[in-house]
């Protein structure tokens, strides 16, 4: 079943699951992937938003800047997991969280506003939240994993 379809406890509990779930190295690793899809397609993702497609296009460069910096947060923390000081690696998905959270606030402004479908905004909405409360799950665990 569909996570938007859920009730709204259910759909709490299934992103708090998932973001239980997810570790910082599987986090940088999706990120990385998604802002190189994001990159090297920059027309589907407005497109899986419902954008139009001749804005798509005219928007395309904006969806490429937005996937360079998911590539350099997760190659950024991919490559901080690596190191012996565990500072560094919470830095980097700190930066993370930040990115995530702000993402969550500004796709539900979208849709709140109208600017963005209710299903493709709240889609983006729980996977971003999901990341967020990933991140902040590995922040507040033992820092060993992070």
């Amino acid at each position: 079943m569909p996570l938007l379809v859920l009730p709204s406890a259910r759909r709490a509990d299934a992103v708090a699951t998932l973001a239980a779930a997810a570790t910082p190295a599987r986090l940088a690793l999706g990120r990385t992937g998604a802002g190189a899809v994001m990159v090297a397609r920059p027309r589907a993702m407005p497109q899986l938003l419902g954008v139009d497609s001749a804005s798509a296009a005219k928007t395309a460069w904006v969806v490429q800047m937005l996937g360079a910096r998911e590539i350099a947060l997760g190659l950024g923390t991919l490559a901080a997991l690596r190191s012996p000081d565990s500072r560094v690696a919470r830095t980097w998905v700190a930066a993370g969280v930040l990115s995530d959270a702000l993402d969550v606030l500004a796709v539900g402004a979208a849709v709140l506003k109208g600017r963005l479908s209710k299903p493709a905004g709240g889609a983006v909405v729980l996977t971003a939240l999901g990341a967020t409360l990933a991140g902040l799950n590995a922040l507040n665990e033992d820092t060993s994993g992070v």
